[in-house]
């Protein structure tokens, strides 16, 4: 059992006070710097919360496409198969592949940048 406030939360607080009270008083030429991380914890925290869930997905996903094996090396299968076409020949694992792709462009948007997607009216599934 983990104490509060949760990890996430405390990452919020040190990002709160990184742009509300420190970024002020760092010279101009360093408050771009300060930004870049207080970036990168809303990103972690956003990670966090989103949890393990994306990966299983794209996991499972992918696993049903080539049969269990270690994730990394199935992705890179991934991008190769489609670099070559692999998927274009049968209509139904091409919309199965679309549509993994689709939900891991979502997933990573949230963590990375969630303001591109509200913005834009993505759905979660594809068109």
């Amino acid at each position: 059992m983990r104490d509060l406030p949760t990890g996430p939360a405390l990452s919020a607080l040190a990002r709160s006070v990184l742009l509300e009270e420190l970024l002020p008083l760092l010279p101009r030429e360093r408050q771009l710097e300060a930004r870049l991380v207080a970036a990168a914890m809303a990103i972690a925290e956003r990670e966090a919360a989103a949890g393990e869930a994306p990966s299983e997905w794209v996991a499972d996903s992918l696993e049903q496409l080539y049969g269990a094996g270690d994730l990394d090396l199935q992705l890179h299968r991934l991008a190769a198969d489609l670099r070559q076409g692999a998927f274009e020949s049968e209509e139904w694992r091409e919309r199965g592949v679309r549509i993994l792709l689709w939900r891991l462009t979502i997933a990573k948007l949230r963590a990375a940048n969630p303001r591109f997607l509200a913005a834009n009216g993505f759905s979660e599934e594809p068109r």
